[in-house]
């Protein structure tokens, strides 16, 4: 910092007798000076941030906003604006990103911590910590919302802060300090405490009273992390009085909230002020996610929860006196994740992580008011990577954006079709970070992409292609598998690639397996069909058992759920092509594999599929001697057009003549009889001879067992007596259904009615299930009024609370049993070893469910033209239906009226009801809503974890 120039005290001149005595007094002098600047300059800055929460771009008063903010004006014109600094799109993200100084998809926080959620991981440094162990006096006021709440070793008093005042969650009542729910949630250092008063002015006024009390022989480092203007929107009735002669009572109230922010940040610099510390204190302003809709993010566009400018580019001021220029504005790209990087340089703290930090030092910049050339990715669920003038957005749905910030600030023409090389070369360097952040390990910091500064905004950029096979080295490897030059380069020339090695056990695991995956998110709901294929070159010895080379796809949605996976082998391909390619007369030094393209054609499952893992692998290798790998150099994928031999399966449901409603007969609850016109006396049973007669009414009439109540017992399976069929035998009655007074009694072979994987499964495709599918004769019973169990409880994470029973939990409109999530007790979900329609043989060699079936023939098939239709029943007699609420909107990200944890909701049309979820636990029923019918033989232990 800059040093003010000393004046002595004047004294009457002494004459020495010595001639040395003006001398020594000179020598005396400089070095008293030279000693108070050494310590100046050894002295440690105080920091302190102040954080708003969801506060816009436009809403502050020196970017033109509404409400009056003058102390945060004054802020602004006697510090530094940072007119490019970026946060997160939502709260946790972005604090999580500023204490930690890292992508805070590193660690699982891609959006806002809920309660359920483990949070911040405990073994997550906080910067924090690091000016704590520089002896600083540290301290949070405010918002936390990173969870946590109730593990051990999560509480902000142990994460680095000596002092926390606030609370916890994501939001509280400003006046009552409660949670939505209604809980208290206001505390001091981990004791809860209830006391009066506007948030705002209780945050800002702590703040004071820690710099007023403050141990002074220490520098202090303080986060007041406001609410404001963070719903709920109150504020008090006199601030609110101030704008509405001229505002309406919403957009009043809203102002009113940022004008008490101003007012409490002005608290804060008045405390510092007041302490005569001003120009020892590195004071920072800054949001952490721009507005929703109801505040200002003009000139940009978008919002909250979006990677447009509106949701992440949000006014940032630091100030330092002496150091940094007043009323300046700096253009340095400037991301959240930067904050206290920088600050630990300004401060002379030393970082102690050692995990790799995304933040970066930019203090030099900013006292010096140069710009440093740099990348900045910001994500959610979307994805953000900006660098000089370009911003290429990479959604979880649709295809890539593509904006010049600096001649389209609201982001509004997608340069993405015409700037290709600039989109492909910014969509490589976001899918290697993507890579570095799988793996938690340093992002790239070369081979970036260089942006000319001129005039040319739209041609101004320099691109480096990759080379052949180097995308691959983003890919995610697993197993005994690398990425590395394929082949002697001295002999042939292959590129670099994927090596599978089919007889070493690199990774020491015990098994001969490897697996490589890249991630595409080219795809969209009006293109279904796709083609993913691969150049690979199976060399001489590369084998395997089961003829376990294969190619995957497994389909994603948003937050990388995933809702189903096709898996095809092609080593048959590589043995056909050994024998009718080999030529004795190839160059033995480089042996005789060729080559070879390797494609499997699919259609994604569901038109919510926003992005793929495309995978090559193989297990059971058994390579012996040399020349023992199988080699790819690409992994690509196309859109293609439906085979001509493919008839898209139709949902029934929305074909389903409607009859007459005072023609039916009432059988109880929704459940009625169609007599047709004939005799309505209702049938003895109902079978595949009148089984669009039973029927149950949603929002409409529908017949759930139409179609369904036949099926094939096929050659491999296992007869009622425990034979082996040899030939498919037609089953007319699989299903049978008797009504009584109280109950539908449904009487199954439970025989699965479209394709299914072969069990046992001896190829170990599907995690070499044993069991055989046998025919059985199983009987449901469900009530024809389901009641409202008042003690309903869901399944925890693992069911160790067994809300759910082992076993069949309900019956799908096919006769065939749905389980619980999970296949043993307590152990992972099993969704992972089902076959293509979601489901395999218990050890009792019954076939179920364990999710909703999506094979491609599925009798459910839905393609979310509206609301699904009923799918099957639990035991407890409510309906589960399939995954849609509405066209295009799956039930589980309905967000209108969203689905509780027994994944059930209810609407007027038809009343309390389950909806399958794929891709999310419990992806059929998390808990039974209603009584269980004892009839069932269900039960379930009254025990809650």
């Amino acid at each position: 910092m800059a040093l003010p120039i000393l004046t002595p005290p004047r004294r009457k001149a002494t004459v020495g007798k010595r001639l040395g005595l003006g001398q020594h007094l000179l020598v005396a002098f400089v070095g008293f000076v030279i000693a108070w600047q050494s310590s100046v300059v050894m002295a440690q800055h105080n920091v302190v941030v102040l954080l708003a929460d969801d506060l816009g771009w436009g809403d502050v008063g020196f970017h033109g906003g509404t409400a009056e903010t003058p102390n945060i004006d004054q802020l602004a014109a006697e510090g530094v604006q940072l007119d490019r600094f970026y946060a997160y799109p939502a709260c946790s993200p972005a604090r999580a990103a500023m204490l930690t100084g890292r992508f805070p998809h590193r660690y699982g926080i891609t959006g806002p911590v809920r309660d359920r959620d483990a949070g911040l991981p405990v073994d997550e440094r906080l910067i924090t910590a690091d000016f704590k162990a520089a002896g600083y006096q540290t301290s949070l006021i405010g918002k936390w919302h990173l969870g946590g709440s109730n593990q051990p070793g999560a509480h902000p008093n142990q994460r680095g802060f000596d002092h926390f005042y606030g609370f916890m969650d994501a939001s509280v009542d400003y006046f009552q300090h409660t949670t939505g729910r209604g809980k208290l949630d206001w505390q001091r250092n981990g004791k809860t405490v209830n006391e009066q008063g506007y948030a705002t002015d209780l945050l800002s006024e702590e703040a004071a009273q820690q710099i007023r009390s403050r141990d002074k022989r220490k520098p202090f480092c303080m986060v007041v992390s406001f609410s404001a203007p963070h719903n709920p929107f109150q504020a008090p009735e006199h601030l609110i009085a101030k704008y509405q002669g001229r505002l309406n009572q919403r957009d009043a109230t809203y102002a009113a909230m940022i004008d008490s922010l101003d007012q409490g940040v002005g608290r804060i610099l008045k405390a510092i002020d007041d302490q005569t510390i001003r120009d020892e204190t590195i004071v920072v302003f800054a949001s952490d996610n721009g507005a929703v809709r109801i505040g200002t993010n003009a000139p940009f566009r978008g919002q909250k929860r979006e990677v447009l400018e509106g949701g992440i580019h949000v006014p940032c001021i630091i100030r330092l006196p002496g150091v940094l220029r007043p009323g300046t504005q700096s253009k340095q790209l400037f991301a959240i994740h930067d904050l206290l990087p920088t600050l630990a340089a300004a401060t002379n703290v030393k970082l102690q992580n050692q995990k790799p930090l995304d933040g970066v030092n930019l203090w030099a910049s900013l006292k010096n008011g140069t710009q440093v050339d740099r990348t900045v990715v910001v994500a959610e669920n979307d994805h953000a990577i900006i660098r000089g003038d370009w911003k290429l957005i990479q959604p979880t749905s649709g295809a890539i954006e593509l904006y010049n910030l600096r001649s389209d600030t609201a982001e509004s023409t997608n340069l993405a079709s015409r700037q290709g090389k600039v989109a492909a070369d910014l969509l490589d360097q976001l899918t290697l970070f993507q890579q570095h952040v799988r793996n938690d390990e340093p992002a790239a910091s070369n081979g970036e992409l260089h942006v000319a500064e001129n005039n040319n905004t739209e041609t101004n950029a320099t691109i480096t292609l990759p080379q052949e096979g180097e995308l691959l080295a983003r890919a995610e490897l697993r197993g005994d598998a690398a990425y590395g030059v394929l082949g002697n380069r001295h002999v042939e020339s292959n590129g670099s690639g994927v090596r599978l090695f089919s007889a070493e056990d690199r990774n020491g695991d015990g098994v001969i397996a490897g697996e490589a995956t890249l991630e595409s998110s080219q795809v969209t709901a009006d293109q279904r069909w796709y083609r993913f294929y691969i150049s690979g070159l199976a060399q001489d010895n590369f084998q395997v058992d089961q003829d376990d080379l294969y190619l995957k796809v497994e389909f994603l949605q948003k937050n990388g759920d995933s809702l189903d996976l096709i898996k095809e082998c092609i080593y048959p391909q590589v043995l056909r092509e050994r024998k009718d390619f080999r030529d004795e007369a190839t160059n033995e030094s480089l042996g005789h594999a060729t080559w070879r393209t390797y494609a499997m054609d699919f259609r994604t499952p569901f038109a919510e599929v926003d992005s793929l893992k495309l995978s090559v692998g193989f297990a059971s290798g058994k390579g012996e001697g040399k020349r023992t790998e199988f080699w790819i150099n690409s992994m690509n994928l196309e859109p293609i057009d439906a085979p001509a031999s493919y008839q898209p399966a139709k949902a029934t449901a929305d074909e389903f003549p409607q009859p007459d409603p005072k023609s039916l007969v009432s059988l109880g609850g929704r459940w009625y009889f169609d007599p047709k016109g004939g005799d309505r006396t209702v049938p003895k049973q109902f079978d595949y001879t009148n089984d669009d007669q039973l029927l149950y009414k949603t929002d409409q009439f529908v017949a759930p067992f139409a179609g369904n109540m036949s099926s094939w017992l096929r050659a491999g399976y296992l007869d009622f007596d425990g034979n082996e069929v040899t030939k498919d035998v037609f089953k007319p009655y699989a299903v049978i259904i008797n009504v009584t007074d109280t109950h539908i009694v449904i009487r199954s072979r439970n025989l699965p009615n479209h394709p299914t994987a072969t069990f046992p499964d001896r190829w170990r495709m599907l995690d070499g299930n044993p069991s055989y599918i046998k025919e059985q004769a199983n009987t449901h019973y469900l009530p024809l009024q389901p009641k409202v169990d008042p003690n309903a409880f869901a399944m925890d994470e693992k069911n160790s609370n067994q809300a759910l029973p082992m076993g069949p939990i309900g019956v799908a409109t096919n006769g065939v049993i749905f389980f619980n999530p999970f296949d043993h007790i307590f152990e992972t979900d099993a969704v992972w070893r089902l076959d293509r329609c979601c489901g395999h043989p218990s050890p009792q060699q019954q076939y179920h469910y364990h999710k909703y079936p999506v094979c491609v023939k599925t009798p459910w098939s839905d393609e979310g033209h509206g609301h699904s239709t009923v799918i099957g029943f639990a035991f407890d007699g409510f309906p589960v239906y399939g995954p849609y609420e509405a066209a295009g909107v799956l039930a589980k990200d309905d967000r209108a009226n969203p689905l509780n944890d027994f994944n059930l909701h209810e609407d007027a049309d038809r009343g309390p009801h389950y909806h399958v979820t794929p891709g999310r636990y419990p992806h059929i029923i998390g808990g039974y809503w209603g009584e269980l019918d004892p009839m069932n033989g269900r039960r379930r232990n009254a025990t809650r974890g």
